[in-house]
């Protein structure tokens, strides 16, 4: 079987549209995996024939499951290694495995290994007075404006407005650290989720014609409908972004290129002094920070709201921007040495692995190279 014909028939499998005998063809045709002028290094990427294997049998489970999330969660012996096939030289040429071998990939640059972020936030009060929510116990932690604050679990903070006419707005301020992630149960009952080195800054009560708060950094929002009062995000750019009813996510880091609204449901206005634009469910609005200008496109909303549902999701993305997901997360610094351009991945994992996994994963492809030292992690070719 030639490789062209490999690939034609690897495809008509993947789609399910194999018949009887070509199924059997590609699950029995034997392991030739060659690498063409690249080396395998031993002590980094475990005994070669080993990791073939585990290649193969995790392929083929991938593949049968049909799931791309399933697909993900094992995509160091998958899909890490289909990136390798289209960038290093790598091919492979059947699918016949029997038993499950993970590629040894521990060394010492590992031993210093950093444990994934969790439910941690600071809240500040209209009077400048701080709750840290890590260490507060569930119940009522305040009270402002006929309002209750209250820690309703784990990562959860909620605002019950009382009925009492309120004519005076105070302020809070809910922020994450790096390594941190918060939930927040506006006083009109919408909910947001905060991603890793964030804030938003919002009233204790909505009143008047708006609900106006401030985003810095990431997060989710599920808008309760109010036609009379619409919701408004304010982030850098002096760019607004209006809503009725509505879920979107919203990254306005300010180490990005970039401010991303991605909408799932409803509809939402951007609004800038260079113009407006209009996203419909499945579209994505792109402020380029540099031109200032708004470009919309489809969006790839499992990837957008990845973070939220507990993965990193990596689409063809240069290892700069996977390593500022990673800082954020992991509360790490990243060092980078020699020619990293050209180098796109594409894979997902659980946000609840520790940073080793995550690069071991990585180095799989055979194009990156990491070094843990403390809280600071070098990225090598």
């Amino acid at each position: 079987m030639t490789r062209e014909e490999y690939n034609a028939l690897y495809e008509k499998y993947l789609s399910g549209n194999c018949t009887s005998e070509e199924r059997e063809a590609i699950e029995n045709y034997q392991d030739s995996i060659d690498l063409d002028s690249h080396h395998w290094i031993k002590e980094q990427m475990g005994e070669e024939e080993l990791v073939k294997e585990a290649i193969h049998f995790e392929l083929l489970n991938s593949i049968a499951r049909q799931k791309r999330r399933q697909i993900i969660r094992i995509w160091y012996a998958a899909a890490a290694v289909i990136l390798l096939v289209l960038s290093s030289g790598l091919y492979f040429n059947n699918l016949k495995t029997k038993t499950t071998v993970v590629a040894k990939t521990e060394s010492t640059r590992f031993k210093n290994d950093v444990l994934p972020g969790d439910n941690r936030a600071i809240l500040t009060l209209d009077d400048g007075s701080q709750i840290n929510l890590d260490d507060a116990q569930n119940g009522v932690l305040a009270s402002e404006n006929n309002t209750d604050i209250r820690k309703t679990g784990s990562g959860q903070l909620e605002y019950s407005a009382g009925n009492k006419l309120i004519e005076t707005v105070k302020y809070n301020t809910l922020s994450t650290p790096m390594g941190g992630q918060y939930q927040l149960s506006l006083p009109d009952g919408s909910r947001v989720w905060l991603n890793s080195g964030s804030s938003i800054r919002f009233p204790t009560a909505f009143i008047g014609k708006e609900r106006i708060i401030e985003l810095k950094g990431e997060a989710f929002f599920d808008i309760r409908e109010n036609k009379k009062m619409p919701f408004i995000v304010k982030t850098n750019m002096s760019m607004d972004i209006r809503v009725l009813g509505t879920q979107f996510n919203v990254m306005a880091y300010d180490d990005e290129k970039s401010i991303n609204t991605t909408l799932l449901e409803g509809s939402v206005q951007l609004l800038k002094e260079s113009g407006t634009a209009f996203l419909e469910p499945g579209q994505a609005a792109i402020l380029n920070k540099g031109t200032g200008k708004i470009k919309v496109a489809p969006a790839d909303i499992e990837e957008a709201v990845a973070w939220k549902n507990g993965y990193f999701i990596f689409s063809n993305e240069n290892i700069e921007s996977i390593m500022r997901k990673v800082s954020r997360w992991y509360n790490v610094e990243v060092d980078y040495q020699g020619n990293l351009s050209n180098k796109d991945f594409v894979g997902t994992i659980s946000r609840d692995k520790n940073i080793s996994e995550i690069l071991k994963m990585l180095e799989l492809t055979g194009a990156i190279h990491f070094r843990i030292e403390g809280r600071r992690i070098t990225v090598m070719p």
